[in-house]
């Protein structure tokens, strides 16, 4: 009988536990009208506050996403604009390039013309003079077809 009433003791410690510890104390002390509505009151301020916390830490996190995108999208117009600069320059250094090159050829040729003309000025007069047939402009000395006019 002892022991069973040192079990008693021991499982009424550990209601009166539990109880403190809010799981069942409105089943071993009896809960009068003021405690529930209180406790209902707390349980519904803790909610609000809970809901408000969530409210505001999605609030933050839309904002950080907002913000990381409007970073994204500075950047890749950032990007875009250097490749079209450079884009740019780039053909216009290639048509200068272009241009040079061609009027490099065109003196080239003109060099090799007036080389030519020059070279060629000590043949002339016997064109004009009537060996061959250069006179009448079919062919001269050395078949190099000067004309006479």
């Amino acid at each position: 009988m002892r022991q069973l009433n040192e079990l008693g003791l021991i499982a009424f410690v550990a209601v009166l536990g539990y109880a403190s510890a809010g799981l069942i104390a409105p089943l071993v002390y009896g809960a009068n009208a003021g405690d529930l509505q209180a406790a209902a009151i707390d349980a519904t301020v803790a909610a609000q506050d809970n809901a408000r916390a969530i409210g505001e830490s999605q609030a933050r996190a839309a904002e950080a996403v907002i913000q990381h995108n409007t970073e994204a999208v500075r950047q890749v117009a950032e990007t875009n604009r250097d490749l079209h600069e450079n884009a740019y320059w780039g053909s216009l250094a290639a048509s200068q390039n272009l241009v040079a090159a061609a009027q490099s050829q065109a003196a080239a040729i003109n060099g090799i013309a007036a080389a030519r003309a020059a070279h060629l000025a000590p043949i002339a007069p016997l064109a004009y003079a009537g060996y061959g047939y250069g006179a009448h402009g079919l062919v001269a000395p050395y078949g190099l077809g000067l004309r006479a006019w």
